[in-house]
């Protein structure tokens, strides 16, 4: 009983503050709807400073690493491979590896041709750029004095090599009016536009305004590597084959036992078979000593290229500025 006398007593109690709560807020109704007004106003406006001042990455998707972009009209793709920024120095390092579905040869393109524009969100105003070629298929796009609170940067390819299909010579009034319609659909084709976002890229504070000769030389090393992880990665597999076939062997001598025994159609099959597996990983095995040879000739190849480079005998075009 003295349990719901305190029970009642203490609602009684928060009926009486609220009652006063209420006689008080009729009393300065005036003043108090003027401060939550003014509570409101201070949210809106605080609310619309923080959405044009403050920094935020792009609302557009970034682009996706090593995804190739198409542009231009000759089949060209682009893939951007690493995208690392120092805040302390605004140094932005954009990787790019070129292909020409043209050709069959993708290590071969004329990287002269290729060129980027390029378009800061809240970047800063002493921000500078300029493309690096750094291989026969590879450059790099930096940026220094980029703001560390960047929200994105858009880029955008362009390949100036002439596709002749689509240069028009009208033989009349008519067929000029039909080309020029044509020449407006293909302009508008690949337009091969990447997105980088702050909140994307890799994080480094040793990243530097890289010179084009460091630059190349670092891009022959990770070739170099490249390739040596692919002779690691054959070199593995022939040793793989290797025991595949010492599998399909031991399988026949078991076979060719239960044929002297039996004559069995099936049995001579399964030889037949594991015979037929034994030549398919051979060729298998021949293809993988093919890959090690292209590989150690490409490293040749990269570590010349690299000497070359050291000794300032580069023979790329130098760095376009954006």
């Amino acid at each position: 009983m003295t349990a719901i006398i305190t029970i009642a007593d203490k609602f009684r109690n928060i009926f009486q503050r609220f009652s006063r709560f209420g006689t008080w807020f009729l009393e300065h109704q005036r003043r108090n709807l003027i401060a939550i007004f003014s509570l409101f106003i201070l949210i809106a406006f605080s609310t619309t400073v923080m959405v044009n001042i403050t920094p935020r990455p792009s609302n557009l998707p970034s682009t996706e690493l090593n995804m190739p972009v198409s542009f231009g009209t000759l089949n060209k793709t682009a893939s951007l491979t690493k995208s690392v920024f120092n805040k302390n120095n605004g140094v932005l390092e954009l990787h790019y590896t070129i292909s020409d579905g043209a050709v069959s040869d993708q290590d071969l393109v004329d990287i002269s041709k290729i060129k980027f524009t390029a378009m800061t969100d809240h970047g800063g105003n002493q921000v500078t750029g300029r493309v690096v070629p750094t291989s026969n298929n590879t450059l790099v796009v930096q940026f220094k004095n980029l703001s560390h609170n960047f929200n994105a940067v858009t880029l955008t390819a362009h390949d100036k090599s002439i596709n002749t299909a689509t240069v028009e010579a009208p033989s009349s009034v008519v067929a000029d009016s039909s080309s020029a319609k044509k020449t407006n659909a293909n302009s508008n084709t690949a337009s091969g536009k990447f997105i980088i976002n702050r909140d994307k890229v890799s994080k480094s504070n040793t990243l530097t305004f890289a010179s084009q000769e460091e630059l190349e030389v670092s891009e022959s090393e990770a070739k170099i590597a490249a390739q040596q992880k692919l002779i690691s990665k054959n070199t593995n597999a022939i040793v793989e084959y290797q025991k595949a076939i010492d599998q399909q062997q031991s399988s026949i001598k078991k076979y060719q036992k239960i044929l002297a025994q039996f004559d069995d159609s099936d049995t001579q099959t399964s030889i037949d078979n594991a015979r037929d597996a034994i030549t398919q990983i051979r060729t298998q095995i021949s293809d993988a000593q093919k890959n090690i040879q292209r590989a150690r000739t490409n490293i040749s190849q990269y570590q010349k290229t690299r000497k070359q480079v050291q000794e300032g005998k580069s023979l790329l075009p130098k760095p376009t500025g954006l």
